[in-house]
């Protein structure tokens, strides 16, 4: 490697130092938060991962905990505006609001509860199933 790109390497490194940085900041404050709200974001268990009501369910109680970490972290910047630590995490988690958001709108199949499956026989005799609204 050449001098500029062990320079560029050594800066990433730091950048991701900071970022780590500030993820430990920013847990260490959350831990310091009052204990009224409760952020328990779970991963789906696996018996559940096919159930299409489960991913409905799972992803509006992400989307209002995300909801209620953005206010944490909205509230707590107002009292420190120029905490870094802070404005990072509004962004990041209004960047969690928009990707869950984004889920929605492509993924109806998953957060569509009106759609019936429907068992279907076309001509050539092989059964297939399709959503219908």
């Amino acid at each position: 490697p050449t001098f500029a790109e062990l320079f560029e390497i050594n800066d990433l490194k730091t950048q991701v130092q900071e970022k780590d940085t500030v993820i430990l900041k920013l847990r260490e404050k959350l831990n310091s938060l009052s204990g009224d709200v409760k952020v328990d974001v779970a991963p789906l268990v696996p018996k559940l991962r096919k159930n299409k009501t489960a991913h409905s369910d799972y992803i509006r109680h992400t989307q209002e905990e995300a909801a209620t970490l953005k206010e944490i972290v909205e509230s707590e910047r107002l009292l420190s505006p120029l905490n870094t630590s802070l404005a990072y995490a509004c962004k990041y988690t209004r960047r969690i609001q928009e990707l869950l958001m984004i889920l929605q709108q492509t993924c109806p199949c998953i957060t569509d509860l009106r759609t019936k499956l429907v068992a279907v026989t076309p001509k050539n005799k092989t059964k297939q199933i399709r959503h219908t609204a």
